[in-house]
């Protein structure tokens, strides 16, 4: 995957989900490691051994895009808890020259990829998820049972708010910068029942709005997880 870039990026290229290769993201690249890739159904996928390799290609490869622009204009972060339903919330809206599909829950991170594609005259937007926590959870183990790709659900509550606060972190910073906008999305469906795509109001993530994830919502669910995990074994 490292040693040769040009074969690994033909091959990240002919994986369906990357939209030949306009779309980086490090559950993708997992798909290049054949010990993840040939996982039969059914069973859960092993994630340690892909995972640090995965995630050097991909930010290799992301800011490889980002500096060789060329004539793309447009470039999404996407950004959301795990099981937030990013790729559902979003099946409607305009592809971008190139994206970013992860959490987006690291704001130096992100400060630095969104600073970096802005200096080579990347138009930014910034695309976020939110979901209710209960139905993300469900979403998860639904994933994890037909696709075999698992989060720690006991974790999940933490990996949404902190999602959630380094948005907010990035809206202060870029709310002026006319070359960065945001779509501020909530997932309201689950796998049964299709729910519509809400755009949120900023307000409604600040404290004491509807959408706030506060640190008492985050451990009350982490003690849901618990016993949602206890019934559903993976």
């Amino acid at each position: 995957m490292l040693a040769d870039p040009a074969e690994a990026d033909r091959r990240y290229n002919d994986l369906a989900d990357s939209h030949g290769g306009r779309i980086i993201s490090t559950d993708l690249a997992r798909f290049l490691d054949a010990r993840y890739r040939d996982t039969p159904a059914g069973k859960p996928r092993d994630l340690a051994p892909s995972w640090d390799y995965a995630f050097r290609y991909s930010q290799g490869r992301f800011e490889r895009e980002l500096r060789g622009r060329v004539r793309r204009k447009v470039v999404r972060f996407m950004a959301g808890g795990w099981g937030a339903g990013k790729t559902h919330a979003l099946e409607h809206a305009t592809m971008p020259d190139l994206a970013w599909d992860g959490t987006l829950k690291d704001p130096i991170w992100a400060r630095g990829m969104i600073d970096l594609a802005l200096d080579y005259g990347w138009r930014v937007e910034i695309a976020y998820v939110f979901r209710d926590i209960e139905l993300a959870l469900y979403g998860a183990v639904e994933r994890a049972k037909d696709e075999g790709r698992s989060v720690p659900l006991r974790e999940l509550p933490k990996n949404h708010r902190a999602v959630q606060l380094s948005v907010s972190t990035l809206l202060r910073r870029y709310r002026l910068n006319l070359n960065v906008s945001f779509m501020l999305l909530h997932n309201t469906g689950a796998k049964s029942v299709r729910g519509a795509t809400l755009v949120i109001p900023e307000r409604e993530l600040a404290p004491k709005g509807a959408l706030h994830y506060t640190e008492r919502y985050e451990a009350y669910y982490a003690e849901a997880a618990r016993e949602i995990e206890a019934h559903n074994p993976l």
